[in-house]
């Protein structure tokens, strides 16, 4: 593909100078601010080693096998039990984004358009690594119904202001109540606040916006959120449900 550069013919060389102004994307990136991502130092150390994956070995839990009743016998001794592990595997996203600027442009135009190429960067990688995440979450959910008989995906053709946000979280059994957010379509959001079902929190930052709740959810409403044929998909989080780790590259070329 031809490299694109932002040339003259893409500013507004201006008789009068005046100073020039952004467009700027309005996308939500509350995912960030939600505590559904979390970061291990561990491994941002693996991500310059190389490889299309970063190993996580760990160990398995101790189960749930009842205790043992015990007595004076020497005989009778309890049964050793050992401890399993497991191997987790992180895929490993290497994403790209260039920008070019000639010296003549931002001389003709009366603003260098790098600047706020420079600002603007953070926000450019939060949209773009969210959309990244969309599209793991979409494939996580996929593996689910294809592998798994969708025993974590609740299907129906009901409003979301019925009793499904909680038949889905039941899906997880006595764990149902560690799901702290939901990241949902601006439509099921509006369904929502017609029905008269959001409460606000306000926010611990001081002057900082008051925050939707949905039965104890923190909302995060997001237009990128999958949508097909009129069937709109909601995400359900409980803490640090994900691990994110980054490793910024800066290149040439």
């Amino acid at each position: 593909m031809a490299d694109a550069y932002t040339r003259i013919a893409d500013a507004i060389v201006p008789s009068v100078y005046a100073q020039y102004s952004f467009e700027e994307h309005v996308q939500s990136l509350e995912i960030y601010q939600a505590g559904i991502l979390f970061s291990d130092p561990a491994i941002s150390s693996k991500l310059s080693m190389g490889g299309r994956s970063v190993d996580m070995p760990g160990w398995k839990d101790l189960g749930n096998d009842p205790s043992e009743p015990v007595n004076d016998d020497p005989a009778d001794s309890i049964e050793m039990k050992k401890i399993g592990s497991r191997r987790e595997v992180a895929a490993r996203n290497v994403r790209a984004q260039a920008w070019g600027v000639p010296d003549l442009t931002a001389i003709l135009a009366g603003d260098d358009p790098q600047k706020l190429i420079v600002r603007r960067q953070t926000e450019y990688w939060q949209r773009a690594n969210k959309l990244t995440l969309l599209g793991i979450l979409k494939g996580v959910l996929a593996d689910n119904v294809a592998n798994d008989g969708g025993d974590l995906v609740r299907t129906t053709g009901a409003s979301i202001v019925d009793t499904d946000i909680i038949e889905a979280a039941y899906l997880m059994g006595d764990r149902a109540d560690k799901f702290r957010t939901i990241w949902m379509h601006s439509k099921q959001m509006k369904a929502l606040k017609l029905a008269d079902l959001i409460d606000y929190v306000p926010s611990s930052e001081q002057g900082g916006p008051l925050i939707p709740y949905y039965m104890g959810l923190r909302c995060v409403v997001d237009d990128d959120i999958p949508v097909a044929a009129g069937v709109y998909t909601a995400f359900m989080f409980k803490d640090k449900a994900i691990l994110w780790n980054e490793l910024p590259v800066n290149s040439e070329g």
